[in-house]
């Protein structure tokens, strides 16, 4: 059977865990390895496993799709995080050794969970307007905006892996070391907008109106828009499995 590699090759959404580029496992026999400190999301691996089988082995039919399909995604539809799954000459780079032995696979660290973020439920919104008017009343300015009856208000998710922050060529963005909020540096920014462009929220507010990115600052960590929605639409949490 082939060894087998899964890495990550795009992220198009956000991941919350978060999975990154370059981020990887491999797969030899009936083992997966996962480098010291990694992790994979058990959620994106229960999507990418029945390939895993199929692609150790090699399959004689020329028409059969299996060998020639690399990338697949994972099942939460926000995440669009991307995964190829390439077949490894040879040993494979986690196993130790020349004789083709495999040695126990090295303990994963304990890792953090994942950062808490703003959870939308836009189905059940009335467009009532109340966190938009709470939201000036804590900051002075926007922050948030509904966005219609039934659709998900513009705030932002605080992704756990942000395009936003990713996409900033001046690096005005980053995060609050205490809440995980996304900051947003003033003396930085160029108003290019690149990072309203990279949303797939649409959530930096202000360009419409020629104004300076206006993103969510989670309100020191109790975001107060959660409070007042009389309808549940909005809540502060960590994610659930998609």
């Amino acid at each position: 059977m082939y060894d087998l590699r899964v890495s990550v090759v795009e992220v198009r959404g956000f991941c919350d865990l978060p999975m990154r580029i370059g981020d990887y496992f491999e797969v030899s026999g009936g083992r997966i390895y996962v480098p010291p400190s990694g992790y994979i999301c058990m959620w994106a691996l229960n999507s990418i496993m029945p390939m895993l089988p199929a692609k150790q082995r090699r399959i004689q039919e020329e028409n059969d799709w299996i060998p020639h399909t690399e990338h697949m995604s994972c099942p939460d539809p926000n995440g669009m995080v991307i995964f190829r799954v390439e077949r490894l000459p040879g040993i494979a780079p986690l196993r130790a050794g020349s004789s083709g032995a495999v040695d126990s696979p090295s303990p994963v660290e304990p890792t953090t969970l994942p950062p808490a973020r703003m959870l939308v439920r836009g189905a059940d919104c009335d467009s009532c307007g109340a966190c938009a008017v709470e939201c000036i009343e804590a900051c002075g300015t926007a922050r948030i905006e509904p966005a219609g009856v039934g659709v998900d208000p513009r705030v932002c998710r605080q992704c756990g892996n942000a395009p936003c922050v990713a996409a900033c060529p001046e690096g005005a963005l980053g995060r609050d070391v205490s809440t995980g909020a996304v900051t947003w540096d003033g003396d930085l920014c160029k108003r290019c907008w690149t990072c309203s462009s990279a949303c797939p929220f649409e959530a930096v507010l202000g360009e419409e109106c020629g104004d300076s990115p206006r993103i969510c600052d989670l309100c020191g960590g109790e975001p107060r828009c959660v409070e007042v929605c009389p309808r549940g639409v909005l809540s502060f949490g960590r994610p659930t499995a998609p």
